[in-house]
């Protein structure tokens, strides 16, 4: 009789086991590739005694895990007319939002700060570099 559930215990830890890993391999896009499923469809952006802004962002999350910690990436564009529209900087920073599955909103209606700006510059180019899955 303890050799019978000894047996049923066992099949059942494979079973668990094989259905973790194949969860596993179904989330692996999603959590290699988290840039793929995030995308800013718009935002807004300042400067203000050399400390750029970024405010009002809004952000979809097409894929089936939740992010946080969005990295992003902003291209800063000449003004001057000689050079108009020739990247001259950028900024790499960190959106603290958390998005989950399947989702569109706009964060950070107060703002956050990027980093270093110049208000001689317009920006553009906004790129998601990453973020962190969150799998619980």
């Amino acid at each position: 009789m303890k050799k019978r559930y000894l047996k049923i215990f066992l099949l059942l830890c494979l079973l668990c086991s094989r259905v973790n890993a194949q969860e596993s391999r179904s989330l692996g896009p999603f959590v290699k590739h988290p840039e793929w499923y995030i995308n800013v469809t718009d935002w807004s952006f300042y400067t203000a005694f050399k400390v750029a802004i970024i405010h009002h962002i809004t952000i979809e999350n097409t894929g089936d895990v939740a992010y946080k910690d969005v990295q992003i990436r902003i291209r800063y564009y000449s003004t001057a007319p000689s050079t108009h529209g020739t990247i001259v900087g950028q900024q790499e920073g960190v959106l603290p939002v958390t998005l989950p599955p399947h989702s569109r909103n706009t964060y950070l209606k107060d703002g956050t700060v990027l980093g270093s700006g110049s208000s001689l510059f317009y920006v553009g180019g906004l790129e998601v570099l990453g973020a962190i899955p969150i799998l619980d």
